[in-house]
């Protein structure tokens, strides 16, 4: 049944299909019961794939233990001009260059605060948090506190994004003299709150080396909850003789993500969570075991479906 209503999505160009694949997912999720509560499940969503929460509340019934909300801004944003989202089916990959298109963090919070009582017990509703576009980097960190703000309520954990490459100059914010400031402004906007929320930070594949060791180290020192590893893979691709700038996912980010991972956890003990390229369950399981805490899926899950996520489940659940 899978194979078929994606053989029919990959009829239509991809941003159309994402669309389409949600409004059948919110009808299969009718038929499928709700978990009450989620036990030992290390599989989560990744940023992108519910940007606006509108499948917040039936994707733990595809076997999800956490969702990855946004990337949210502060103010609504439209993100790029169409179209901004493709697929290489040979090659099992997908390219965005979406530009943080979302509702903004007033409406988004919104949504979030009613479909929480909903949810299973022990489901995580993570939010990633990203600035404005017209917003300059001397004004990122207030930007990240303000999208921060009206989840202070309900996010379980927030997530620092600097690494989308389809943001102008978001990358350049990837050092510690740009990042310690935004992780001290959102942080201490969560202390308003009296509330404990974890603080991630993503990063993207290409950074490594020295460059990675130390802001790794300065972040752990500087009170970072974990690290998410990793983003897209920066690109080009060209359509219709236009060369178009956005980053890669998929297969082609399998290798360079498990890389990243097994480099972070020399240079720290925080919680690591994988993504990127995580396209079966025996990387999945590669994954964890080169010390990543929890997975996230994105374009495993637009290739595979519901079922990568149930063989993910019974192959991490396994006894080895």
């Amino acid at each position: 049944m899978w194979s078929l209503a994606r053989a029919l999505l990959f009829l239509i160009p991809a941003e159309e299909a994402h669309g389409v694949g949600k409004v059948l997912m919110r009808m299969l999720a009718r038929f499928i019961p709700a978990p009450r509560k989620i036990q030992n499940n290390p599989i989560g969503v990744a940023a992108g794939f519910d940007k606006n929460a509108e499948l917040l509340d039936v994707l733990p019934k595809f076997g999800f233990g956490h969702a990855e909300i946004g990337t949210v801004t502060p103010k609504p944003q439209g993100g790029n001009p169409r179209p901004r989202l493709f697929r290489n089916k040979e090659d099992r990959t997908l390219f965005n260059r979406m530009g943080f298109n979302n509702l903004g963090a007033g409406i988004i919070s919104d949504r979030v605060r009613k479909i929480r009582p909903r949810l299973p017990e022990g489901f995580k509703v993570g939010i990633n948090l990203g600035k404005n576009k017209d917003t300059p980097d001397a004004l990122a960190a207030e930007d990240y506190a303000k999208a921060a703000h009206p989840f202070l309520d309900t996010a379980d954990y927030f997530v620092i994004n600097v690494s989308s490459p389809n943001t102008p100059g978001l990358r350049a914010l990837q050092t510690p003299e740009a990042l310690l400031p935004i992780l001290n402004r959102v942080r201490s906007e969560i202390q308003t709150s009296g509330r404990t929320i974890p603080l991630w930070v993503k990063l993207a594949p290409e950074l490594t080396g020295p460059d990675l060791r130390q802001l790794i180290e300065t972040l752990d020192r500087g009170g970072a909850s974990g690290f998410i590893l990793t983003n897209t893979q920066g690109g080009v691709y060209i359509d219709e003789g236009q060369e178009l700038t956005g980053g890669w996912s998929g297969q082609n980010l399998t290798s360079l993500s498990r890389q990243r991972l097994e480099e972070v956890r020399t240079y720290t003990s925080l919680p690591l969570i994988s993504v990127g390229g995580i396209m079966t369950p025996e990387e999945a399981v590669r994954r964890l075991r080169a010390g990543a805490s929890e997975i996230q899926l994105y374009t495993g899950f637009v290739y595979g479906g519901p079922f990568l996520i149930r063989n993910i489940l019974k192959a991490v659940r396994k006894p080895h």
